[in-house]
């Protein structure tokens, strides 16, 4: 599609087939038939560039009024996941749920296309988590020989873990340092360490942890 010249070959698409050259990203643009409608145009595709850090950097001023555009859109999805949680009462937003870090989250979240789901981190707890897990909960509730009853609660406070874990395919999920020091921990104990969705998950708690602004600390009203 493209090599060295600075014009990029548009080709058709054909779905797991087409690819980007080496270091550079493939531009689709499809169109679909419908019961209705059919295709407008064939779908294509393209080879092209990667855009840069520094070819961001240099355009930072410019892009600015941009960055701004996304991040209100960014709020609006958190206040309507909010909104919809709340089952239609929610009546105050804070300056944390709407902060430039839980927008970067909820982007986060939704640049998954879905991948990172309750039900697929669920999976991914009980696979590569639970069991490892165990021995750490005994331990931590002074269990040494677990008997039934003692299994059972250790297996309460594992699904307490898991619960909390899969809030995090939410965008709008913001957890308190103990929670984030608590699923840290019991990511690290996953079986392998070679995972999208720990990886994601990982992702989800440093964008948490990253230092509030001064004015957001102060909590000015």
């Amino acid at each position: 599609m493209s090599v060295v010249s600075d014009r990029h070959t548009v080709v058709p698409f054909v779905s797991g087939k087409s690819q980007a050259l080496n270091e550079q990203r493939l531009a689709k643009i499809g169109y679909k038939t419908t019961a209705k409608q059919a295709a407008k145009f064939p779908s294509v595709c393209v080879s092209v560039p990667v855009i840069t850090d520094d070819q961001i950097a240099d355009s930072g001023e410019a892009l600015i009024p941009h960055v701004r555009t996304l991040l209100a859109a960014a709020q609006d999805g958190i206040i309507r996941s909010l909104y919809e949680s709340s089952d239609g009462t929610l009546r105050t937003v804070s300056d944390a749920e709407i902060s430039v870090n839980a927008c970067i989250a909820f982007l986060e979240a939704e640049a998954t296309g879905g991948r990172l789901t309750t039900d697929a981190i669920n999976q991914w707890f009980d696979s590569q988590v639970s069991e490892n897990l165990i021995v750490p909960m005994a331990e931590k509730l002074g269990f040494s020989e677990l008997n039934d009853a003692q299994m059972d609660t250790v297996n309460k406070h594992i699904k307490a873990y898991r619960a909390v874990i899969a809030s995090l395919a939410s965008g709008v999920t913001m957890l308190q340092p103990v929670q984030i020091r608590g699923c840290r921990f019991a990511i690290s104990l996953a079986a392998s360490d070679d995972t999208e969705i720990g990886k994601k998950l990982v992702a989800r708690l440093d964008v948490m942890s990253a230092p509030k602004p001064v004015a957001e600390l102060l909590e000015l009203a």
